[in-house]
């Protein structure tokens, strides 16, 4: 009995052992934590080909992500919910990602400005716009203070700027809310519906980036064939994605698609509306 036991133990002690938890390895990955199971590079030569591999592997599931999303929509939702998910990145990674980048492009050519001449604010992404004026009499306490009002233009358009990506998020979570409302007996719950609300706002907003990088639309002149196109474009998209997740007949996806877009731009207006409101009570 005591040389069993003697034995089992030196057994276990050969078994090779994962370097960052401990756990005893049982292929070329830790299946506890996911290092690698072989010795940290010795060499210039092989830390730059370990380098190159988890790159190569990075671009290769980022590329694999895009052109999924891009190209057949809902599928990474439907891909998530059946957990197949190792291939691609994360929902919540690819939505960062995308606004990211459409806050970069938006350095570029902003999509909320403030004029100083005629205390104008206007915001607007596609067809979907929110403007109004500023009274004098709000912006009155500025030259006692010292404030000029191309300064003030420059805080202004930078607050906003800094709260609208705690707003998108919000506006993301409460999108999510409203496909639970519409679907209520779905499997997955409100995880699963989140899920679908990252997906297809890192589409849209990977949209919006297009729509900043066409030609701008000129003030107060109406939507044209550009933003229709866009809208439909958008639109077709969501209607797809939500038959491809949730099923059901078409007619009744046209219906919901229609509601759930015209929702989501009023919770886009409500995103701008509320970081613009918030950025005045601040500074003035």
């Amino acid at each position: 009995m005591t040389n069993t036991i003697a034995l089992g133990a030196s057994e276990n002690m050969s078994d090779p052992a994962c370097e960052n938890c401990a756990t005893v390895l049982v292929g070329a990955f830790c299946h506890a934590c996911g290092q690698a199971a072989g010795p940290p590079a010795a060499s210039v030569r092989a830390f730059a080909s370990q380098a190159a591999a988890d790159l190569t592997n990075l671009d290769s599931r980022l590329l694999r992500t895009l052109g999924t999303l891009l190209g057949r929509p809902g599928r990474l939702t439907r891909e998530y919910l059946d957990g197949r998910r190792v291939r691609y990145t994360q929902p919540l990674q690819l939505y960062l990602g995308a606004a990211a980048a459409f806050f970069f492009v938006n350095a570029y050519r902003p999509f909320l400005t403030f004029d100083p001449r005629t205390t104008r604010v206007v915001s607007s992404l596609n067809a979907i716009g929110v403007s109004g004026t500023v009274s004098r009499e709000s912006l009155a306490p500025l030259a006692s203070r010292g404030i000029s009002m191309e300064l003030f233009r420059e805080r202004f358009e930078a607050t906003v700027t800094g709260y609208l990506p705690a707003f998108l998020v919000a506006s993301v979570l409460l999108f999510g809310l409203v496909l639970h409302l519409f679907h209520r007996r779905a499997p997955a719950g409100y995880v699963g519906h989140v899920v679908f609300s990252l997906h297809w706002s890192a589409f849209f907003l990977l949209l919006m980036i297009l729509d900043r990088l066409l030609p701008a639309r000129p003030p107060g002149q109406l939507p044209g064939l550009t933003d229709a196109l866009i809208a439909l474009i958008a639109s077709v998209y969501l209607g797809v994605a939500l038959h491809r997740v949730y099923g059901g007949g078409w007619l009744p996806t046209v219906l919901k698609t229609v509601c759930l877009y015209l929702l989501y731009q009023v919770l886009l207006s409500l995103w701008m509306l509320s970081a613009i409101a918030l950025a005045f009570t601040v500074l003035l």
